[in-house]
Parts: C-alpha cells; structure tokens; sequence
C-alpha cells in the first residue's frame, strides 16, 4: 500500500501569546468578550485547536463591539481559524483560504498594532500562497518580515518568500532567499528545509511514495503508458527506504500542476515539488 506522498504543506505557524495578553490590560475587568478572544488566542497554540470555538468568540466580540478597540484581533483570529482548518480539512480549502484572505483584509483596516500588522501580513501571505498568487503572497510576506517581533516569526516569513519565488520559477531570486534564510537562522527547521530546497532548477510531480519496490515499479509503467516521464526514487525515512514515483521535470509550475490535475483521480497524493 502507499504510504502518504510527501507533502509541501506549509508549517503551522509560531504565535505570539503575548498578543493575547495585551487584550486584557490594566487592572479593570474587560467585558465577557474580550476575555474570549484572549482565550481564543491560547487554543490557536494547541496540537488540535477548536476552529469552532475561536470563531465564535471573534463572532461574538464583532457582534457587540464592531468597531471595538480589539476588532483587529478578532478579525485576524477569524482568519487564522479558517486559514489553518483550510490546511488540516480537505473538504473545502479553497473556500476556507478565500474566507480567511477576506478578514485578514477587514483585520489589516483597523488600526491593528505593529505586533498584529505583522502577523496579518503573514496571513494574508500564506492565503495567497494557497491560492497560488505567488507574486502577491511574496509581497505579503516580505511586508510580513519587515514587522513580525519574534524571529521565529521572521524566518518562517523569509522561508516561504523563497517557496513562492521558486513557484514563480525565479531560481536565483529563490536560492538568494534560501542562503539569507539559513545564514540569517541557522541551526532552524526553516533554515534546514532552507537547505533542502536550495538548486532546484525545475518542478516534479510526486505521485506516491511506496514501501517497497514493485507498486512503485506498477505505477512507474502506468505513467509511462499515459505518455509521461515517470521515475522511480530511493529516500530513506522513517527508518526504511521509500520508493517515490516521481514524474517530470517541468520548467513551470503550471505544467507540473496540468500534470498533477491529470493523475489526480488516480494517484491522490500526488503534489508538486519543490
């Protein structure tokens, strides 16, 4: 049986609790709502987070105070919620990442601090990425590293600034980005997925990766058939060999994706890399 393709889902991104700290200020009780945002904020660091309950709270915040002084935090947090469902949840993506996109705009129009501006960009950046805008998602993220606080933060923002040039084939520009990344961060997941993403010059579609030889060899003479330039991979992970069935190379992300669009029905963990 295969085993799941190897994916370039983006990595849960770090978050600053101290922005949900700040929603409850001074000494005077914030009212019920308030409370629950900052609540909000501490379920979006969790393994498992309850999207339902951290939109209801952000809803229940925009409902009394619409343009309340923690109206940015409740925008972004609606954003955030179906920004990271739209990566865990298969059933609509594409929706929740539009939806996300939306109220991370309505969060960027009020007045939000230089703390949450920052990871608002990253949002919007991330969305855009999903959406494959990668020109926007770029530019989006570049504002995002010039105001994200925490350089975990930061070197997130850089590392997929590096991804969205690769996706629009810009090479140099990518492994340029790449090089700052891990000189920037070294020693850091972002500056090591960095590295492995550094020289690529052209895109692959993985249809599957197998446990053993001879399914990979089956896919490998199916893909032939249907004309395409299938391969077969060695990787070790996990502690055992994977056998990777690779079709390619592309020399745009388009193409690699119509290839992808056209295995799909039958190979569906196929994803494009890098």
């Amino acid at each position: 049986m295969p085993t799941p393709a190897t994916t370039a889902r983006m990595p849960k991104r770090m978050f600053a609790l101290a922005i949900g700290a700040a929603l409850l200020p001074g000494c005077a009780s914030p009212p019920p709502s308030q409370q629950k945002l900052s609540s909000a904020y501490s379920e979006l660091s969790h393994a498992t987070p309850n999207y339902a309950s951290i939109m209801t709270a952000a809803d229940t915040y925009l409902a009394e105070q619409p343009t309340g002084p923690a109206a940015a935090d409740a925008l972004y947090l609606r954003g955030r919620a179906l920004e990271e469902k739209g990566q865990r949840d298969p059933a609509s993506p594409q929706k929740d990442f539009a939806d996300a996109f939306a109220y991370y705009t309505q969060a960027m129009t009020r007045n939000p601090p230089p703390a949450l501006e920052g990871l608002i960009h990253a949002g919007l950046g991330n969305t855009l990425y999903f959406q494959e805008r990668y020109t926007h998602a770029a530019q989006e993220l570049a504002a995002a590293h010039q105001t994200l606080e925490r350089d975990n933060d930061k070197a997130w923002a850089l590392y997929r600034i590096g991804l969205s040039q690769q996706r629009l084939s810009q090479w140099d520009h990518a492994d340029a980005t790449f090089a700052a990344v891990q000189q920037t961060y070294p020693n850091t997941e972002q500056a090591r997925r960095a590295a492995e993403h550094q020289g690529a010059r052209a895109f692959y579609v993985q249809v599957a990766a197998y446990t053993h030889p001879t399914p990979a060899d089956t896919a490998v003479t199916d893909l032939k058939k249907q004309g395409l330039p299938a391969q077969r991979f060695t990787q070790q992970g996990g502690g055992q060999n994977l056998q990777l069935v690779r079709v390619g190379p592309f020399p745009t992300y388009d193409s690699a994706h119509q290839t992808k669009q056209r295995v799909w029905s039958k190979y569906q963990t196929a994803t494009i890399i890098p």
